[in-house]
């Protein structure tokens, strides 16, 4: 093993600890981890904004153990649908800290009207998803995203969410 390898291990093995955050084993059992940092998103004033004050937090939550080298990400307790959250959604960044491997999932964080809404993005995703990750410690971020009139979307996470999953 190299010397970089080596170093990116012992990293990926001790900031967990040091951090407070949480680290998961696949076992025989799929085991579900919350990420103990969850998305701080905001701030929200006025026309353009959701039912809960100026910060809310959303929480994601990695499963591990259902398929070897797969996490499946999921939204725990989605928030009650608000026409403006048609025009929100969470991406949840994974990099497998053994391969390098690196991909992103976006998940909505709310429930579904049940009534078509056009052509939003965010009213078409999933609140759950699997990522194929590989074996090894993956670190995980969240951001929230929010469309924009006219301009690309953008992230107003004040806090992005995070945490350290181990997978085989």
């Amino acid at each position: 093993m190299s010397r970089t390898r080596r170093t990116v291990m012992i990293a990926a093995l001790v900031a967990p600890l040091t951090l407070g955050c949480a680290m998961s084993t696949a076992s025989a059992a799929p085991v579900a981890t919350p990420l103990p940092i969850p998305v701080v998103t905001g701030p929200e004033f006025g026309p353009g904004a959701v039912p809960g004050g100026v910060l809310q937090t959303i929480s994601v939550i990695g499963t591990t153990g259902e398929q070897l080298g797969t996490i499946t990400f999921s939204v725990p307790t989605p928030a009650p649908y608000h026409y403006q959250y048609n025009y929100r959604w969470i991406t949840v960044h994974w990099r497998n800290l053994n391969s390098g491997t690196a991909g992103s999932i976006d998940l909505r964080h709310w429930m579904d009207s049940g009534v078509p809404s056009g052509e939003q993005y965010a009213a078409a995703l999933p609140t759950g998803a699997r990522a194929v990750t590989g074996a090894g410690p993956v670190l995980v971020t969240v951001t929230h995203n929010r469309e924009q009139y006219q301009a690309p979307p953008q992230s107003n996470a004040v806090i992005p969410g995070a945490g350290i999953l181990l997978t085989v």
